[in-house]
């Protein structure tokens, strides 16, 4: 390529390093399936992550010894080529096997591994291209996926330099997502003691009996629905959404945003309506404190049903079908940090699944979530879970808007970087 920046060449990916396909052990081999090394598929690949250190399945050492040529060494490179999911891009901690819808690049020394990771990160929509993105089934088998061609710098120095520029970007995004948890974790920790376990301030010591067993006296046993306003998502119309988003447009929050176990992954905003079409649909308009619940989940893998996500968000987001909308509104002064932490707690999450109606899809009732049995706590305890937790929540607010600056800086330099349109000289982050 004549016009390439000068030092760069262009290369194709068997260059940079082994590529390996992954292959799922049989099931008429039980003894492939162990404890000791990561078996990884795309489901355990999070698209806002730079590393997989856990896996929900593992192989055997006669596992490894079986399929020992497709073993991947740690800190390789892993691309999901098959489906929806293709595209996503993640360096392994582990020896590990993928299954077959990964490609994986087990990295040669004379190239940076987390250059190659952001290089094939800003190929997202050459990836795509190559799969056939609009086939039912897009694939990007191992043959067309070892012939892409990419630039780098020829020179190692100047990839470890470009990479160390967004690396540092993603260590202080992880630190603060670890912040995050860590504030999260706390509340939770909070909750249990005061809600499940009744050590709470000012605590007498004395139960009564009820339906629900054993509860403090001035406590009671009621239904979800008396202490919130639960709204269902809106039905948008597929030829009413667009793709990409701008200042006039809301983003669709659908079952996706929410996390396995609970939680809010806003990188898996798809579509986008224009406000001009929203006009008669304010209630749906999402604002900081909502909790949105998954109302639909497969039978084979149940693992969303019934979790909350948290939004941090004014505005921003309009919620969709099959997404439950949940806001305080009771007398009792329960908010949302104590709705949020329950509606993801094992006792909450388990009672709903058992009355979820069973198909290929499980799908939660509006009537069956609203009646759910509660504790309803009394006033006074709320009001000082309140004065604990609510601080807690707002510093979980301001470091998930610095995680969005910090994203939004890394996304712009990568293209930028990784063409070589901008160069390194000095640049780090504070």
């Amino acid at each position: 390529m004549s016009n390439l920046p000068n030092g760069w060449i262009e290369i194709q990916l068997f260059e940079v390093g082994k590529i390996i396909t992954g292959k799922t052990p049989s099931k008429n081999n039980p003894e492939d399936w162990g404890n000791k090394y990561d078996f990884i598929t795309p489901t355990d690949i999070k698209d806002d992550s730079k590393f997989i250190d856990k896996t929900s399945r593992f192989i055997s050492e006669k596992g490894k010894n079986r399929f020992q040529n497709m073993m991947i060494d740690k800190y390789s490179i892993i691309v999901t080529c098959i489906g929806s999911d293709m595209g996503k891009v993640v360096i392994n901690k582990n020896i590990a096997l993928t299954n077959q819808q990964i490609n994986s690049i087990i990295i040669y020394a004379s190239f940076d591994k987390d250059f190659i990771y952001y290089k094939l990160k800003s190929e997202y929509k050459l990836l795509k291209r190559l799969a056939g993105s609009g086939s039912t089934m897009p694939l990007l088998n191992k043959s067309d996926f070892s012939n892409i061609k990419i630039t780098v710098p020829k020179s190692l120095s100047e990839q470890k330099d470009i990479a160390n520029i967004l690396s540092s970007f993603d260590k202080k995004i992880e630190l603060l997502k670890e912040q995050n948890q860590t504030l999260e974790t706390m509340a939770q920790t909070i909750f249990k003691e005061w809600f499940i376990d009744f050590n709470y301030p000012n605590a007498t010591g004395e139960m009564i009996d009820s339906e629900m067993g054993e509860i403090p006296k001035g406590w009671r046993v009621g239904i979800f629905d008396e202490i919130i306003e639960f709204i269902n998502g809106y039905a948008f119309k597929s030829d009413e959404l667009e793709k990409v988003e701008d200042i006039d447009s809301y983003a669709i929050f659908k079952m996706g945003h929410i996390k396995k176990g609970g939680g809010f992954n806003p990188t898996k905003t798809k579509d986008y309506i224009s406000k001009n079409q929203c006009t008669k649909l304010e209630k749906y308009i999402l604002k900081s404190g909502d909790i949105l619940m998954c109302m639909t989940d497969m039978k084979d893998s149940t693992s969303l049903l019934g979790h909350t996500a948290l939004m941090f968000e004014d505005e921003k987001y309009i919620v969709n079908q099959r997404v439950g909308l949940i806001r305080p509104n009771n007398n009792v002064d329960i908010n949302y940090p104590w709705l949020y932490i329950l509606t993801n707690s094992h006792g909450f999450i388990s009672d709903l699944r058992n009355r979820a109606n069973s198909g290929v899809q499980i799908n939660l009732s509006t009537s069956e979530i609203k009646n759910t049995k509660i504790i309803i706590p009394d006033k006074e305890t709320n009001k000082l879970f309140n004065l604990l937790t609510l601080p807690i929540f707002e510093k979980m607010k301001n470091i998930y808007f610095q995680i969005q600056t910090l994203e939004e800086t890394r996304d712009s330099l990568l293209p930028k970087l990784m063409s070589g349109k901008t160069r390194i000289q000095g640049f780090k982050v504070d």
